[in-house]
């Protein structure tokens, strides 16, 4: 797409509140973009025919805007040698409409459409003829835009009497190619079958002219085409891409809505048009009844474990590539489903989540780089998510009465994890932004450390381990605790302890060292305690941290003190502090927070002790320290 109408389109997708008619303004200055809008309305609405006016508002108003910017932000700027046919193409369009507009001998929308359109064999990936056809066809399924487009060049003489959209867009494309009106006398036959006179021609073609040399103006400026190609524009298409995409799929209510969002994915952002999707059932592979896939297919035996097919290895978890002329190579299963699928390649992926193939996405006509590609393997992973949601797990067998069903489990974590991606590439955009910036380098690596920490929360909760079940010390890492503790504090200083009044002291002992612990868990319950802290002093008070050496049940350990100095903890709070659903709190506080801070502690092979009186609470970590020699070895 052109330079200009991208940077432009950045920076309108960054703004809030964007809307259809909004978003359209700028769509419509570029030819390749609006057939690709129009062509995704056509997929969504199942092959219908789109109206002819109004187009482009509406039709982003029914795709939705986060889609729309997916597919804006998937494409590439195109390069400067095309600015003369993207100038020509905006003089013509501008025409077409003026004259459709003041004759009404059509509708001025599809005389723009064909105008942007005319030369669009001039634009890479456009020569072929079938290629033009099916991008015009698909934005306007009646036809007369592409005879437009395929007579615009042609002799007054023979569109005579064609579809006046026809003789609109030749009489604009001779106006515009230097013809003179005075001295042409198959020009002047165009006019008189419009109902036009020479000065009516002359009036609209300046009116046309100024237009044009305003909007050319607007979108080639220098600062905004080199915004376009620099390293925070392609950093913002990155994370809106991502996050959009993952939007887009996730409104999918059910299988058979998601496969059509998918298929309108796989063609907006990828130009696959035929596609299916395979289930692993015994040694099988099946279509899927939510996927549209051609009758014949079900009448051949897909196998899946032939380690020679395709289909099979992407059944078996790895990306396989098939194409016709390498066919001799591959088993004919796989060219029989190329055929029956129109395609002259397969690119066949494992789909599911958590490294297990459950299912095979085949899309045809792909080429083998498109499986490189960033935004096709953030599309992998978001179909792969959604299905799963969609799908469900079998719910777990239920322990209590206030077990919750595997599946929900799965469901809640799935949509955590998308906001949880937004403010991941967010934090790349901000890091990239302020790249030569010390300072907010050092807390971005902080709330990146934080946002990882949380992914990995959000993955735990997919295990199958019971949390009330003895935990056994996991494998760890050499830990700075003195470290943790000041990015935590850190951290949480703007967020957490000075909007609620929290005065934070820091007595750290610099001869603690590193222990081998697990650096996510220790952050987990420091955090806990934080919070639970700073909530029994409403009013504010003075939170301190502290780390020492100490012995403790026999063993060399780490002692990690924090003490608030609220009112203390009552009688029978005291008694049950460390079960579930014991809180004080009230609101939305669950109680757990204690519970699943003892937990993580015993984890990491640890204990966790506390006292508590009026004056306030002290918690108290006891990690055990490695030997000395093994600590010097660290």
């Amino acid at each position: 797409m052109h330079p200009g109408v991208l940077a432009k389109l950045v920076s309108a997708l960054g703004r809030e509140g964007l809307s259809g008619p909004a978003l359209a303004a700028h769509v419509s200055f570029d030819a390749p973009l609006t057939l690709a809008v129009l062509r995704c309305a056509r997929l969504l609405d199942g092959q219908k025919n789109i109206p002819a006016s109004p187009l482009l508002a509406d039709i982003i108003g029914r795709l939705g805007a986060d889609f729309v910017r997916a597919l804006v932000l998937s494409a590439s700027p195109r390069s400067a040698e095309q600015q003369a046919a993207w100038e020509t193409g905006i003089r013509v369009a501008y025409l077409a409409r003026l004259i459709a507009a003041h004759t009404r001998a059509c509708d001025d929308e599809q005389a723009w459409l064909a105008g942007l359109s005319h030369n669009l064999a001039d634009y890479p990936g456009f020569a072929e003829a079938g290629q033009l056809d099916e991008w015009l066809l698909a934005a306007d399924p009646s036809g007369f835009v592409a005879d437009a487009v395929h007579f615009c060049r042609a002799s007054p003489a023979r569109v005579k009497s064609a579809h006046p959209l026809v003789r609109v867009l030749q009489l604009a494309a001779s106006l515009i190619y230097s013809v003179h009106v005075n001295g042409n006398v198959g020009v002047r036959a165009s006019l008189g079958g419009l109902g036009l006179d020479v000065a009516e021609a002359e009036r609209l073609q300046t009116e046309a002219d100024y237009l044009a040399q305003e909007a050319i103006h607007r979108y080639s400026s220098h600062e905004i085409v080199s915004t376009s190609s620099g390293g925070l524009t392609q950093a913002y298409a990155a994370l809106a891409r991502a996050s959009t995409l993952q939007d887009f799929l996730s409104a999918a209510a059910d299988l058979e809505s998601l496969s059509r969002r998918a298929t309108l994915a796989l063609q907006a952002l990828f130009g696959i048009g035929p596609s299916v999707v395979l289930r692993t059932e015994g040694n099988l592979l099946m279509p899927v009844p939510w996927w549209p896939a051609p009758p014949a297919l079900a009448a051949l035996t897909l196998p899946a474990d032939f380690v020679q097919s395709a289909l099979s290895r992407a059944a078996a978890g790895t990306t396989a590539f098939w194409q016709s002329p390498q066919s001799d190579q591959f088993p004919v299963i796989d060219a029989q489903v190329a055929r029956l699928l129109g395609a002259e390649s397969l690119l066949c992926e494992p789909l599911g989540s958590g490294g297990q193939s459950r299912s095979v996405l085949i899309a045809g006509n792909a080429s083998e780089a498109i499986a490189e590609l960033p935004r096709w393997k953030e599309f992998l992973r978001s179909l792969s998510a959604r299905i799963d949601t969609l799908q469900g797990g079998d719910a777990s067998k239920r322990g209590d009465a206030d077990a919750i069903p595997r599946h929900e489990v799965r469901k809640a974590v799935h949509e955590a994890s998308n906001p949880l991606t937004i403010i991941r590439n967010y934090v790349n955009l901000l890091s990239a932004k302020f790249a030569g910036d010390k300072e907010t380098q050092r807390d971005l690596a902080i709330v990146g450390g934080e946002i990882e920490r949380v992914a990995g929360i959000l993955q735990g909760l997919g295990a199958k381990r019971d949390a009330a079940a003895p935990a056994e010390p996991g494998p760890g890492t050499w830990v700075d605790v003195n470290q943790v503790i000041s990015e935590l504090v850190r951290m949480s200083l703007d967020t957490l302890f000075l909007p609620n009044k929290v005065n934070v002291q820091i007595d750290l002992d610099p001869g603690i060292g590193s222990i081998v612990t697990q650096r996510d868990q220790l952050k987990q319950v420091l955090l806990n305690l934080a919070k639970n802290a700073v909530e029994a002093m409403p009013r504010g008070g003075k939170l301190t941290f502290a780390t020492m050496r100490n012995e403790h049940g026999g063993r060399d350990c780490a002692v990690i003190a924090v003490q608030d100095t609220g009112p203390g903890l009552p009688q029978h709070v005291r008694e049950q502090l460390f079960q579930p659903a014991v809180s004080t709190k009230g609101g939305e506080h669950a109680g757990l927070g204690l519970y699943i801070s003892q937990n993580l502690v015993k984890i990491m092979g640890g204990e966790i002790e506390y006292d508590s009186d009026a004056g306030g609470s002290t918690f108290r970590i006891y990690l055990p320290l490695a030997a000395r020699e093994n600590e010097r070895r660290a």
